[in-house]
């Protein structure tokens, strides 16, 4: 079974999936809504046979919540009524690890999804 995860962001969204042991960036979405969300994770279920969702969560580095917290834990709803297994994954600090991968200075969502890789990376417990 296959994890995807999703590091949300009203303007871009970045998703990465794991296959065979290795995490792997994917398309990123831009001007994102819920429901190109769940097509996505649709999409990506249907050709890698994925199971859970793996959600970023943002927190402070003293994992107080963010601006962003609240609207994250309502899309794991969305996404858990829609008929996935999610689940939230502290994100902290994910974006700025990405930062360090990535040195494009454009806005193309790329970094999104190698933060979502980061994510799925920590979930898994890989270095």
């Amino acid at each position: 079974m296959t994890e995807i995860a999703i590091d949300y962001g009203r303007k871009r969204t970045g998703f990465a999936i794991c296959l065979s042991g290795v995490v792997l960036p994917q398309d990123p979405l831009v001007d994102t809504t819920w429901t190109m969300i769940a097509q996505r994770v649709r999409n990506l279920h249907s050709r890698y046979d994925c199971g859970t969702v793996i959600l970023g969560l943002p927190l402070t580095s003293s994992g107080k919540p963010t601006e962003l917290s609240k609207e994250v834990e309502l899309l794991a709803e969305y996404l858990g009524r829609e008929g996935f297994e999610v689940e939230l994954m502290r994100e902290t600090g994910s974006t700025k690890e990405a930062v360090t991968q990535k040195t494009n200075a454009r806005r193309d969502g790329k970094r999104d999804s190698l933060a979502a890789a980061i994510i799925l990376k920590r979930y898994l417990g890989q270095p």
